[in-house]
Parts: C-alpha cells; structure tokens; sequence
C-alpha cells in the first residue's frame, strides 16, 4: 500500500494512482489529506502537494490533476536521469518533475483532444504527438518513471516487500481477408485475373489459378500452421475477426461464408476471439452492433473484446461506443506507421474519458509492434525488423511489461511481398520464450 498525502482529491489524481500503484507496481494505494497522520506513517508514502517533509518522498503538482476542462498545456522538456519528462515543479528535488501529471498526460492521450489536423482517413496522425517529436516513441516512458520511484520509496521503506512483476507477451493476429483467392465469388476473382494479366503479373494469374483449381492452397489460409507454432510455443494469442459488409476498406469474405465460420469456430477452440469494427463502423454507428452479434452468432458467446479496424478510433467517441456496446477491452492502442507506446506504457489500463472527467471500464492493451509498420512504412528488410523488434522486447521485460504485436495472416503467409517475413514472427515468439524463462528462473 502506497499512502499518498495530497490537499486536494480528484478524479484525475485517482485515476493516475490507480494506473501506477496498483497497474505498473501491483500494490494499493490511499489518498490521504491529514498532514499530520501523514507525517506519522512508516509505510511507503509519498507528498503530493507544495508543503515540505524531512526525509518523505515528494511530488510537486502542478495543476492538471486538479483541472476539469481540457486545454493546451506549456510542455517543456527536461531530464531525470537521463530518461525525458516534463512539468518540472521540484527542480534538484528527487523527483524534479510531476511524474503523476506527467503520466497522466500521456496515458490519457491528452494530446490527441486537441489535434484537429487528422489524416486521410480522420485519425491521429504519430508525427504530431510529443513522444515522436521528442524521440521518446519507442520508450515506454510511464514504466520507466515508476520503476525510478519505486527505487526510491525502497531506499526509503527497506522492509516493504513490492510484488514481484511478470513479463507478458501477447501475438494478436488481424483477419482482414481470411483467403487470398478463395471464396471471394467469380466477379471479384474475374476481376483480379483482369488486372494482374493487364499489368503483365502472369505469375500472379497462374497462382490465382492453381489455388482456384484446388491445385495449391490458399497463401492467406495459413491458420493451421499458425495454430502449430503458438501451440509449440506457448504463446497467448488473440485473433481479431473483420465480419463487416464488403466496401472500398472493408474486403473481406463474406461474414456468412461457411469456409470461413469454419475457420472462426476452429480458432475458437485454441484461442480468444474479438471483433474487428469496420472502418465503415465508424461513419455508420449501426453497423458495430451487427457485426458484434454476427461473431457472437458464430461463437455462441458474447464478445467483449476488439480492436478498430485500420485503428479507426477517434479518443473522444470510439471508446464510449464499444463500452455501450458490451466491450470491455480494447486492442487499437498504438500507431500503424511506426513502432513504439503511443500511450507511453507497456501496462493495460483502463481508459479516462477526460472529456466528462471519469474512468470508463473499458481496458486497453497497447501494442508496441505491427507488421505493416516496418514492410510497408519504413521500408525495413527482415533482419533490421527482427534485431529492432528482439531489442523493444526486451526492454518491455526489464520493466515488467506487455508486449503485444499485431500481425496479419497475410504477413503469416510467406507469399508475395511477404515472403520470408514468418522469420520475424519466429523469432520474436523464441524471444518471449527465452524472456519468460528467464523471468521464471530469477524468482
């Protein structure tokens, strides 16, 4: 139990302490607003207010926490040993900043409130958020601030016990298309052959073919193979099913294909499910409660897990609308283009609604890594992905945290652009092993 004094409460303040102490730290935590029980305490405790304690671990607040509206805020950069943070209050303090403000700010995408110049398809764009300006993005940052003050309330209180944290590691899988060729009906097929013979790609048309004839099988049909290495392996997995109507960025198999019901349902017995909203579920609100009750039609069970597809998510609506719906964790939290925390955490969290100023339980699990950030954004080879990716990960295991990866079963297939990219994927689920093993041995 962390006591932390403080003069005034808030829901902000509550809502940080609940992300730090019992998220990141594991421990509980109490907000206590009488100096002089506090000053009395020999348990870990921290000062969270402008008054001055001998020998107490002091935070210095600015104002934030005790704000109710949403506005920009005077954001300079500093250091705290040698890690980034800003909202310095306490300088030459030993914690010379508002690490609670500071958090809060990042977790909450404070930031994202105030953009109003999204991309081409409305979100967020990751060149405009402080992490990648300030080239903290492939940080988590959060982590490593209360790994430093959780050293420091040791030296303080040598007797308290912390639990011991735990690496975890996640694969979450997308099926945006379950088939390449398959199932897709003779329009979209005829279509296909049309134009890769008018762009001279024969090789793709013959192919297409063979798998059409039943000659070879489907490249994106790889699941048996993807069950293997994870039952192999060990690994958590949770797969993201897209079962919307088809449109110009929603092209998959029909939701009512029993090829691919099929291969729902056999997922289902190794695996978590959740749903992949539709890009046009976001324009057309309707259409996520359909999609929802097709998969729980299909699993005969309710869904209460998603990630948007093409993370389309807007901070101030999509998380109210999966809430409402019956979703109570949520996958979107991180970038398509590049890698790294857009939250600045490896720890799940629930989301604050900071707009009407209260915690919503609705848990995000953010993702560090996604496939078609280094394939197709930063044009990255295999090897230069799986050195960057081994490293991220193990800086996630020194502080305890989740990594999650997003991949495809395109990127699974070994075909195409794709070819040789399972190597990744290999080697990052060795990875998880060896760092699990490692965790296990140490306690």
């Amino acid at each position: 139990m962390i006591t932390v004094y403080s003069e005034q409460k808030s829901p902000r303040l509550s809502y940080i302490l609940e992300v730090i102490c019992q998220g990141i730290l594991g421990t509980g935590f109490k907000v206590m607003s009488d100096w002089k029980k506090f000053e009395k305490l020999d348990l870990p405790k921290i000062n969270y207010s402008q008054q001055y304690s001998k020998g107490t671990l002091s935070i210095v607040p600015q104002d934030l926490l005790f704000e109710k509206n949403i506005k920009n805020q005077k954001i300079k950069m500093k250091e705290w040993d040698e890690l980034p943070c800003f909202f310095q209050t306490n300088k030459g303090g030993e914690v010379p900043f508002d690490l609670f403000a500071a958090a809060f700010y990042l977790i909450t995408r404070y930031e994202e409130y105030l953009e109003d110049e999204l991309d081409q398809h409305g979100r967020y764009p990751v060149k405009s958020s402080l992490a990648y300006k300030e080239g903290f993005l492939d940080l988590p940052l959060v982590n490593l601030w209360v790994q430093k003050l959780k050293g420091l309330l040791v030296k303080k209180h040598p007797s308290y016990v912390f639990p011991e944290g735990e690496f975890h590691y996640i694969s979450t899988i997308d099926v945006d298309m379950a088939f390449c060729y398959k199932h897709k009906g003779a329009w979209r097929n005829i279509g296909g052959i049309v134009r890769e013979l008018l762009g001279m790609q024969f090789a793709s048309a013959a192919k297409r073919m063979k798998v059409l004839s039943n000659q070879e099988p489907d490249p994106y049909d790889n699941f048996a193979w993807q069950i293997e290495q994870h039952q192999q392996q060990h690994i958590e997995v949770m797969y993201f099913m897209l079962l919307a109507d088809h449109g110009k960025f929603d092209k998959n198999i029909d939701p009512d294909n029993e090829a691919f019901i099929e291969i729902i349902q056999n997922l289902a017995q190794y695996h978590r499910i959740g749903i992949h909203p539709s890009y046009n579920s976001n324009k057309q609100k309707k259409k996520l409660k359909t999609e929802v009750h097709r998969l729980e039609n299909i699993l005969l069970k309710e869904v209460e897990t998603s990630r948007q597809h093409f993370l389309m998510f807007n901070i101030r609506e999509t998380y109210q609308r999966l809430y409402k719906q019956g979703i109570k964790e949520d996958h979107s939290m991180g970038y398509s283009e590049m890698p790294g925390f857009r939250a600045s955490i490896c720890t799940p969290f629930r989301f604050f609604d900071l707009a009407k100023n209260e915690t919503l339980d609705i848990t995000l699990y953010p993702f560090a890594v996604m496939d078609v950030a280094f394939r197709h954004f930063l044009d990255w080879d295999i090897q230069k992905t799986e050195d960057y990716v081994v490293k991220l990960m193990r800086q996630v295991a020194e502080v305890q945290g989740y990594f999650i990866s997003v991949f495809h079963n395109e990127s699974l297939s070994d075909f195409d652009k794709w070819k040789g990219w399972r190597k990744v994927y290999l080697a990052m689920l060795d990875e998880a092993n060896l760092l699990s093993n490692q965790a296990a041995s140490a306690s």
